[in-house]
């Protein structure tokens, strides 16, 4: 059998790649190279990450450094097959140790290589943390209501709200999608935001929940770059009615359940449920409250009508019997006396 030499090193060879043999091939090829030491670039307050020229979102510490390093990895151009185990090993509050085992196919020969590299990280405050430490903010979103105080419920709701749709922008990639403070007040709260395009979105968000609206003041705060710029002042009001108001709706009497986009309860002439578009609506206005209900005896029942005691005059009044009234005669009931009569007053809302 005739013997075959590298023609290269002139050592025996049995297999040739490109015509020489494996250590001479593998002599001029590099798998990968790696810098021994990097630099990563963390925010110390929120996590955020510096990275191809921009500070992105939170993310976990290890992968930032794995990240990091593969990144930085320059690969041989005849590389095929490439598998890559990187190991990061914290070293300090700064530092980490990152095994890289790479194996590849180089022009069908397979090639291995291990090496450490070093990172070291950077910490600097990133530009959104930055602008809400010097008490940047380009809106404001006053959350009010409509010849009312809004409930503590309301407030904390809306509160909930607004920091869900912050989030969910940040997620998104907007930077200034942050509410940078929030004053609690007597008739209020107001949200202090960091875009003008987050007050709109927390308006639309909370008025698609209470119903309401709200209007915008634009306020001229000075130039950059030859541009005016302005602060908003989103004035948000939530709709009048709330829980347990009983409300003159055209022409019926409503206990409110809900009241938002839509109006719903019950009739309490008819004891049906109700259910409105709150814009449809020509003539609403409030009455009463459902705790405003005294007792009174329930006299007679006739079916269709009933005959109710009134507790002032002691006279008896007929009205239309609601369909929620399970009362016998002789037993009390909650009544309301309003501008457009008296009304029973269910014990219980049942949906």
């Amino acid at each position: 059998m005739t013997a075959l030499f590298c023609p290269k090193c002139g050592n025996n060879a049995d297999v040739f790649y490109e015509n020489v043999c494996k250590n001479c091939f593998i002599k001029d090829k590099k798998l990968l190279e790696c810098p021994a030491v990097l630099f990563a670039k963390i925010c110390p307050v929120c996590g955020s990450v510096y990275k191809r020229g921009k500070w992105s979102t939170k993310e976990d510490e290890s992968e930032t450094i794995i990240e990091c390093v593969k990144g930085s990895l320059k690969l041989d151009n005849q590389v095929s097959d490439l598998d890559i185990t990187l190991s990061p090993k914290q070293l300090d509050y700064s530092r980490y140790r990152v095994h890289i085992d790479a194996k590849a196919m180089i022009k069908g020969m397979p090639v291995e290589i291990e090496q450490d590299t070093e990172v070291r990280i950077s910490w600097e405050t990133c530009d959104t943390c930055s602008r809400i430490s010097g008490g940047y903010f380009e809106g404001i979103v006053q959350v009010r209501a409509e010849k009312r105080i809004p409930t503590k419920e309301e407030l904390g709701r809306c509160k909930d709200i607004a920091e869900s749709v912050s989030a969910r922008s940040q997620e998104k990639g907007d930077r200034l999608a942050f509410i940078a403070k929030t004053e609690e007040l007597g008739e209020g709260t107001d949200f202090y935001v960091g875009s003008i395009k987050l007050g709109k979105q927390i308006c639309r968000a909370v008025i698609d929940v209470f119903g309401g609206k709200f209007t915008e003041s634009p306020k001229l705060v000075g130039q950059k770059n030859g541009e005016d710029l302005y602060r908003i002042t989103y004035a948000l009001r939530l709709p009048e009615f709330v829980r347990g108001d009983i409300i003159s709706a055209d022409d019926r009497v409503i206990e409110v359940q809900t009241c938002g986009k839509h109006v719903s309860g019950i009739d309490l002439e008819t004891g049906k449920r109700f259910i409105e578009n709150f814009n449809d609506l020509i003539q609403v206005k409030k009455l009463c409250r459902s705790q405003d209900a005294v007792s009174a005896v329930l006299v007679a029942d006739e079916g269709k009508t009933i005959q109710v005691m009134d507790p002032d005059t002691y006279e008896s009044i007929t009205i239309r019997r609601p369909e929620f009234l399970s009362a016998e005669p002789g037993n009390e009931i909650k009544i309301v006396k309003t501008a457009k009569g008296i009304f029973v007053v269910p014990e219980k809302i049942t949906f």
